[in-house]
């Protein structure tokens, strides 16, 4: 290696110009698409599940939490289509976890990973005044496995991949049962 090299190598290095570029944690949100209406009067998402602080969950860890990056996009995908504040649709978040669990290898051509598991279920339920007409069920999990030696880009591309899959898996559901008679 010439020291011409070297040091523009070492040049390269230190500026990051051979950094990975571009975002790294982007979450899809609906914000400049168009809204799908649901047949009611008003639309409510409701945050019911438990945080926990502590590792092995990451939930309080990452730049956005499974539950926001779910609330946001649901607020944003979805809009009310009748007048008649009767009839309501609530998007009931009982789960939005994401944890992680260290692989140790037992042969020495596998790697070492961590193993994220991103695990969701969401409620959906019609109701006229106090009176549930549909209920629906929306419930999956993403699994993605990286080197425990990767970087925080590396980590923050996986989470926000796992995310983005959860959101778009979750919002297709919804809208494929959109109930098509009058409720």
């Amino acid at each position: 290696m010439t020291k011409k090299y070297a040091c523009t190598l070492l040049f390269c290095l230190l500026t990051g110009c051979l950094a990975p570029q571009g975002e790294s944690f982007e979450v899809t949100d609906y914000r400049n698409t168009t809204a799908v209406g649901l047949p009611v009067g008003k639309i409510q998402v409701v945050n019911q599940t438990v945080r926990y602080p502590e590792l092995p969950h990451l939930e309080t860890r990452i730049p956005i939490s499974p539950v926001s990056a779910l609330s946001t996009a649901l607020s944003n995908r979805f809009t009310a289509q009748t007048d008649n504040p009767q009839l309501t649709a609530t998007f009931l978040i009982k789960n939005a976890e994401l944890t992680e669990k260290k692989q140790t290898s037992d042969h020495w051509y596998v790697y070492d990973n961590i193993e994220y598991l991103l695990d969701y279920k969401i409620e959906v339920v019609y109701r006229h005044g106090d009176q549930t007409l549909l209920q629906q069920e929306v419930a999956g999990w993403e699994k993605k496995a990286i080197p425990q030696r990767s970087t925080l880009w590396e980590k923050e591309r996986a989470w926000s991949q796992m995310l983005n899959a959860m959101i778009k898996k979750t919002t297709a559901k919804i809208e494929a049962d959109i109930p098509q008679e009058k409720l």
